[in-house]
């Protein structure tokens, strides 16, 4: 019981010690404005760094022009395209190994079993065998839409991003504004120069 107290004393005096030096140190550089932590490049991307940058991996070329929106979906279908891929090949290896194991079952059933057991064996193969079909064909179309985003960032970063602004200049777009004072929302038609 003594130790008990002894125990929930000495934590509660380090929890006090920690919470006292948080609050006596000074602001960390975590703590900024958000403009001086957020601030953006100062220096426009070219054209060929924009395409090295979705040759390493896409979106990143439209991510760095300014195209937030494209670059950030391109990325993540990218990335899914990618996990579901690797995903589905270990699956198909398991899914490989385990059709062996049960194709040498039925092999060895064959000869010296009955038929029950040898059309059960046969049902499972057939089975392992459909799981193997779809796990394949699951690696394939998962491969080739990797390939076709990777191949769609690099058309989409040559043909429409090459280091311009997001918003060309003479461009008219509607924005929607909200006021912070009084909460009116509504939109603004916004022009280039």
């Amino acid at each position: 019981m003594i130790e008990r107290l002894y125990m929930n004393v000495r934590s509660a005096g380090l929890t006090t010690i920690l919470a006292a030096l948080l609050l006596s140190s000074s602001p960390v550089a975590a703590q900024d404005t958000a403009p001086e932590r957020l601030g953006s490049r100062k220096q426009p991307v070219t054209r060929s760094q924009a395409i090295a940058l979705s040759a390493v991996f896409p979106g990143l070329g439209q991510l760095a022009t300014g195209h937030r929106n494209r670059g950030t979906a391109l990325v993540t279908a990218e990335l899914a395209c990618l996990v579901i891929w690797l995903t589905s090949h270990e699956d198909f290896d398991t899914q490989k190994t385990q059709f062996e194991i049960e194709s040498q079952r039925y092999l060895s059933l064959r000869k010296d079993s009955s038929f029950e057991d040898a059309e059960a064996s046969w049902q499972r193969l057939s089975a392992k065998k459909d799981d193997l079909d779809g796990s394949h064909t699951r690696r394939r179309l998962f491969g080739v839409l990797a390939a076709a985003v990777y191949g769609y960032s690099l058309v989409d970063v040559l043909l429409r991003s090459g280091g311009e602004e997001p918003q060309a200049a003479g461009a008219v777009r509607v924005v929607p504004m909200v006021d912070v004072d009084t909460r009116a929302t509504g939109v603004a038609l916004v022009h280039r120069f």
